[in-house]
């Protein structure tokens, strides 16, 4: 079982609300990359924004418009994205923890020099809905286009890349996201790192420091 997979064990479905769209809250991506090294992902970043809206629309945006940073968006840029529909991801870089063979938890080739990727993705759900293949035809399309990026131990493995929706189950109280809310989620592990919620699982900020540097990609331009 991962750490990923713990988090997530004692997820109960709750009820969703009826208004509320799928993925409107975000969605987490975990990727199980294998000797991969913070150069290797961090010079990735832009291909795998690229990658994830070309599953959602057909198209891919010019890696010149690609922004990464390590500063958070303003929230004037935040409000202006989401008035153009595009989606902004956070990414953060994990290493990996050596393998316990009692938990079955952590690698065995990986440990000591390789990472892994986590993304955070925020305004993506309207354009899951347009999918020919519904929302979960878009998943499993983001999941193929994504692929090709990252390097795998064994790709044949089902959960080389994990998507999980964000804001469901026992968390649907805590990753309370929205457009004009966004600023204050991607904030929280500086302004409240023990709370329980996805951003802070990146950021490594369960107690009360920020061990995993957040970086922010977004779409440029008109």
């Amino acid at each position: 079982m991962t750490a990923l997979q713990e988090w997530f064990d004692d997820d109960k479905e709750l009820p969703r609300s009826n208004d509320r769209e799928r993925f409107d809250r975000g969605m987490f991506i975990s990727i199980n990359n294998h000797k991969q090294g913070n150069d290797d992902l961090y010079g990735s970043l832009k291909k795998q924004y690229q990658s994830l809206i070309y599953a959602l629309t057909g198209s891919n945006p010019s890696r010149d418009q690609i922004k990464v940073t390590d500063k958070l968006p303003a929230q004037r840029t935040i409000l202006q994205l989401m008035a153009k529909n595009r989606v902004v991801v956070a990414a953060a870089m994990h290493n990996y923890d050596a393998y316990n063979q009692k938990t079955g938890r952590g690698s065995r080739y990986n440990f000591g020099g390789y990472n892994h990727l986590h993304f955070y993705a925020f305004g993506l759900h309207h354009k899951m809905q347009k999918h020919s293949g519904g929302v979960d035809g878009a998943v499993e399309h983001i999941r193929h286009c994504l692929f090709r990026h990252n390097r795998f131990a064994n790709p044949n493995k089902s959960n080389n890349i994990d998507i999980r929706e964000v804001g469901v189950g026992k968390y649907q109280y805590n990753d309370v996201v929205t457009p004009t809310t966004l600023l204050d989620y991607l904030s929280l592990p500086k302004t409240n790192p023990t709370k329980d919620c996805i951003i802070n699982y990146m950021a490594g900020a369960e107690n009360g420091e920020v061990a995993n540097p957040i970086l922010y990609v977004y779409q440029t331009g008109v």
